[in-house]
């Protein structure tokens, strides 16, 4: 009986602690400055140009590789 007891709370002494230290790890995860309100966005590409445009548009697809 008695080492069923110290069993228990051995288990529940390390489960808080593992839930201590994932809190305490987790609270140190994030930014910690936000992000800058001022900073000018990228410029927009046209859709005809990029690494993703399509050039050949209204050509048929050739069979060389």
């Amino acid at each position: 009986m008695m080492s069923s007891i110290r069993n228990s709370r051995l288990g529940v002494l390390l489960l808080s602690g593992m839930l201590v230290l994932g809190t305490l790890a987790l609270a140190g995860c994030g930014d910690s400055s936000p992000p800058n309100e001022e900073a000018e966005p990228e410029p927009e590409q046209p859709m005809s140009q990029g690494p993703m445009s399509n050039e050949d548009a209204g050509e048929a697809p050739s069979d060389e590789l």
